[in-house]
């Protein structure tokens, strides 16, 4: 892959992180490849005057830090049809790649077409008639308040699949599905396989479970009481009593520079045992 230009994206708040900035632009330099730094670096006097990705469009992102981090770079790459490269500084790090120390043999790599780009698909989300906000992990409906549940209506393609008493409820992909979802009791998604994941948040009932529908399925979702709508933990919408909330496959997707092949299920036993 050609590559004459990176752009970078961090965690303000992670000095360590920060750090390693410095590593990445300093090996991007040494094969005469120009970085460019995501706009809420500016005001760091280290990196005044540099060029950024809100006016420069990189042939690669390199983001830095946990899964958190990674999707909020993600609308960004998919948007532009950049890929991503993940170097982990988090907890878990599913999105991730490598780490820090390995960026430069990465980019050796990069530049000699020895990956694989892992393409995952995004969500698009409306609240009535409003605009679409993307998200590559999950949206999550949920109340107001945090004492009492909710009764959540969902409908896919049309058809009535029920109401559930609940403290929430998640739309995941198959991205999605090893985070939230999971830890909700969703199911685990074999790669390779689109989906749309719902997976409800500590139903007050045993009759509906998690539903795996096909990719391009549209699942609408309303609810009589106030709530949000969350979309990768960074959007955060109002939604009001007989709005419905609108969820299906976008059109974006999001490819992950992968240096070898991944085992999804080495990766959950591994990081979540």
């Amino acid at each position: 892959m050609h590559v004459d230009s990176i752009g970078i994206f961090a965690n303000p708040n992670n000095e360590v992180a920060l750090d390693a900035v410095d590593a990445v632009r300093h090996a991007a330099a040494e094969c005469s490849i120009s970085c460019y730094i995501d706009k809420s670096f500016l005001d760091m006097e280290q990196f005044r005057g540099l060029d950024t990705t809100e006016t420069n469009t990189p042939d690669i992102m390199v983001a830095l830090g946990g899964d958190g981090t990674i999707l909020r770079a993600a609308n960004y790459a998919a948007g532009k049809g950049v890929p991503v490269l993940g170097i982990n500084f988090g907890r878990i790090g599913f999105l991730s790649e490598i780490n820090v120390e390995s960026f430069p043999m990465a980019l050796d790599a990069i530049r000699e077409d020895r990956f694989i780009l892992d393409s995952s698909m995004m969500l698009s989300c409306r609240i009535n008639d409003g605009e679409p906000i993307y998200c590559l992990n999950e949206a999550v409906l949920y109340r107001k308040n945090f004492s009492g549940v909710i009764s959540i209506n969902v409908n896919i393609n049309g058809a009535d699949a029920g109401s559930v008493s609940c403290d929430g409820l998640i739309v995941s992909t198959p991205t999605g599905a090893t985070g939230y979802s999971i830890s909700a009791g969703g199911p685990i998604i074999a790669p390779g396989l689109d989906a749309e994941i719902i997976t409800p948040i500590c139903p007050h009932t045993l009759s509906f479970r998690p539903i795996v529908t096909p990719p391009d399925s549209v699942i609408c979702l309303s609810m009589q009481q106030e709530g949000f709508l969350a979309m990768d933990g960074i959007d955060t919408e109002r939604v009001q009593p007989g709005d419905v909330v609108s969820i299906t496959r976008s059109s974006r997707i999001l490819n992950f520079i992968r240096l070898g092949e991944r085992n999804l299920f080495h990766l959950i036993r591994s990081k979540l045992s």
